[in-house]
């Protein structure tokens, strides 16, 4: 009687996640109908005006009421693919409808919010800044990342310290993703990220962000504080990130810094120095990156190979290749690459 009753439950369980699931369905097609019907109610007469032959009213008179976040949705596919004067116009053509998007900032789901803060970013900046600047205090990570994007950006310099005062909220997310968003400040961003990368008060991920960005930005002045930092540093993280700024930005008067830290007790350490002294080093350093062939840590003896091809030891490399052992499938991958 009690297994009836039980599989009788579990049929209606799955028969009512079963509907809402269609009905779900059924609303996001006709959603996408309706959508689809104001596109091309609204096509022509914007193609009419960007051609100069119909003014932006000949399109206001088809967008009916309640219709302005769509049409605002409509617009931001223009604004993907113009440039220029035809840009300006469809910004301006934007204008009427944004005021509406300010209280959906804060309201309905994470995605409607966010959708808000982008198309004021998109569409109505610098006028809604503020506006998108109070999004960063968003309870939906997402939505704070939406309009951190959006005010990381040169021409909105005065938000660079609020958005960067919210960085370690982020911190988890993909470092790569967070240094491209920060390198979008440009230089006006530069001195504010290597004051973070000289802030040992921040967290270990937030200055290796930072780190990160600087690299990408090219940030010449970033060598002397990665430099400096190296002599003090003790989180792994940074000093990673620093040895990778060396790599990338030093020059030969650094190479002792990857020498030194190529016998470091942490393996990534060791494998970022023995990448770092590849770039920064010379013949005098192929002895050093040939025993590092051996090293415990595969990363270290895949860098330390990959280092003796950056200096062009090929022979060096050739000849391990043709021997016995672990060095000689290390030495055929590298030159594989």
């Amino acid at each position: 009687m009690l297994l009836g009753v039980v599989a009788g439950l579990l049929m209606l369980t799955s028969i009512a996640f079963a509907l809402l699931a269609l009905g779900l369905r059924l609303r996001h097609d006709i959603r996408g109908r309706r959508s689809e019907r104001m596109t091309k109610s609204w096509e022509p007469a914007m193609l009419e005006i960007l051609g100069g032959a119909a003014p932006p009213q000949a399109l206001f008179e088809r967008v009916r009421e309640g219709q302005g976040a769509h049409f605002l949705a409509f617009l931001m596919t223009y604004v993907r693919r113009l440039r220029g004067e035809e840009l300006t116009l469809v910004r301006s053509m934007a204008d009427p409808y944004l005021p509406d998007l300010v209280p959906m900032v804060r309201e309905g789901s994470a995605e409607a919010r966010g959708q808000a803060v982008m198309l004021l970013a998109r569409l109505g900046m610098p006028k809604y800044a503020d506006v998108v600047a109070g999004a960063l205090r968003d309870p939906s990570p997402v939505v704070a990342m939406v309009a951190a994007r959006s005010l990381f950006l040169p021409e909105q310099e005065r938000h660079f310290a609020e958005v960067l005062a919210h960085l370690p909220r982020f911190a988890r997310w993909s470092r790569s993703f967070l240094a491209g968003m920060l390198a979008g400040g440009g230089r006006a961003a530069a001195g504010r990220l290597r004051a973070i990368l000289d802030d040992r008060e921040q967290s270990p991920e937030v200055r290796a962000v930072a780190a990160d960005a600087l690299r990408a930005m090219n940030d010449l002045d970033s060598v002397d504080v990665a430099t400096h930092l190296l002599e003090v540093e003790t989180e792994r993280e940074v000093i990673a990130s620093c040895l990778r700024i060396l790599k990338h930005l030093g020059h030969a008067e650094h190479a002792p810094v990857a020498r030194r830290l190529a016998a470091s007790l942490d393996p990534v350490v060791r494998a970022v120095a023995v990448s770092a002294l590849g770039a920064l080093g010379g013949h005098q350093d192929t002895a050093l990156l040939t025993e590092k062939l051996d090293d415990p840590s595969f990363w270290v003896s895949l860098e330390a190979a990959r280092g003796l091809l950056a200096l062009g030891e090929v022979g060096t490399l050739r000849r391990l290749a043709a021997s016995e052992g672990p060095w000689s499938t290390l030495s055929r991958q590298v030159l594989g690459e």
